[in-house]
């Protein structure tokens, strides 16, 4: 087997072809003199953000949006050339390497423009950045009232350029109302500063539901990261969108182990087994990101019943979420508390499992670690990337 088809006891499998269908599909939904932007943050998803950048840009994407200036980093030193928007604000200090790699800076305080534009005088050129507006997300951006006190100076800092503006709907899915409130607060601000001659090329609202829902607020660009992993955002009803699955995490049995009724498994000897039957050990834990289920907390009795009902069914030995796997097609409940590498699964159900069978993983793409192996699929991966193959065959499911 060669070296980019090694033989992984647990890794992340990605399908480079169903990125570039998903982004083909949004960039035919949102029709012509629309941008997007893909947004490849957070490793683009736990997908690896070089080959699907690329990926992306291949298929119509005219920028890249990432929220620490690393990343940004990490995109420049593989070649890419788009532009590349950094969402978060600048700590002091960053703005020199956000010249110096071409990035796009967001600006979301006169104090982080005054810096900027500094820098920008020390490298003698202006800085493309795009305006933050904070409309009602309650985090970054300049506030309507602080931004008409800050306009006069902020405009004046000849070294920036002021290429975008924008803001982040809060509840584009779950409250409608809201979000045009938010929408109408963000035009009046751009009203008013096309009043004072401050004009922006690119405005930019919608995130990946908002996309979806409001098309009419799309203006020049928009910010699409969930559908291109193959994802409806939660609170969107299926549409026409046709979507495909781009991401699976894998691992192989490592060993069987007989247990009968009675016995106990796993730390803190939590689970009693009640029958006679086969574990599968397989090579995951907790500090691979396994079993980490991140839940917000409830909002009204409606999220508290869910949360519980959840519970109670793994509890019951019916489990949901991250609670099962699937192995030969079938499913199969985790027993006994995770552990930091090493999980236990019950398949005295299922005919067929052997040391070195893949088990397929329920879990938060974002959350895996990055020492997990990425292995990637499709004719969009180039010969001589430098990123791994996936294994061959046995993971077709």
């Amino acid at each position: 087997m060669t070296e980019d088809r090694m033989l992984h006891s647990r890794w992340i499998e990605v399908d480079l072809d169903a990125v570039a269908h998903n982004v083909s599909q949004v960039r035919e939904f949102l029709g012509e003199g629309v941008r997007l932007l893909a947004v490849v943050k957070s490793d683009a998803y736990g997908h690896g953000i070089v080959p699907v950048a690329r990926t992306a840009l291949a298929k119509g994407a005219s920028m890249l949006g990432v929220t620490h200036p690393e990343e940004g980093m990490s995109l420049r030193e593989a070649g890419i050339t788009a532009p590349i928007l950094v969402f978060r604000p600048l700590l002091p200090g960053e703005e020199e390497a956000v010249l110096r790699y071409g990035l796009t800076p967001s600006v979301s305080s006169l104090e982080q423009a005054v810096r900027l534009a500094d820098a920008g005088r020390r490298y003698g050129k202006r800085v493309p950045v795009h305006l933050k507006v904070e409309t009602g997300m309650g985090r970054t951006g300049l506030k309507p009232a602080a931004l008409k006190d800050a306009a006069a100076e902020l405009f004046s800092l000849a070294e920036l350029e002021w290429e975008g503006i924008y803001t982040h709907f809060a509840s584009a899915a779950g409250d409608p109302s809201f979000t045009r409130h938010q929408f109408r607060v963000f035009q009046d601000v751009v009203r008013h500063l096309a009043e004072r001659g401050v004009v922006f090329s690119l405005r930019h609202v919608c995130n990946s539901a908002a996309a979806l829902l409001y098309p009419e607020m799309h203006l020049e660009m928009v910010r699409v990261g969930t559908l291109l992993y193959g994802q409806l955002p939660a609170g969107v009803p299926q549409n026409s969108l046709e979507l495909a699955g781009t991401w699976s995490f894998w691992a192989r049995v490592l060993h069987l182990q007989r247990v009968q009724k009675g016995d106990t498994v796993g730390y803190g000897r939590t689970h009693k087994v009640r029958r006679d039957t086969l574990l599968a050990v397989i090579p995951v834990g907790y500090s691979d990101g396994f079993g980490i289920d991140v839940s917000p907390r409830p909002v009204g009795m409606g999220d508290l019943i869910k949360v519980m009902g959840k519970i109670v069914l793994n509890y019951l030995g019916f489990p949901v979420g991250t609670g099962y796997v699937i192995i030969n097609g079938a499913s199969a409940p985790v027993v006994g508390r995770i552990g930091m590498e090493l999980s236990c699964v019950d398949v005295g159900k299922i005919p067929g499992v052997e040391v070195g069978t893949p088990v397929l993983l329920q879990a938060r793409r974002t959350v895996i670690r990055a020492s997990v192996p990425r292995v990637y699929r499709g004719e969009m991966l180039p010969e001589g990337s430098g990123f791994q193959k996936a294994p061959l065959g046995d993971t077709q499911m």
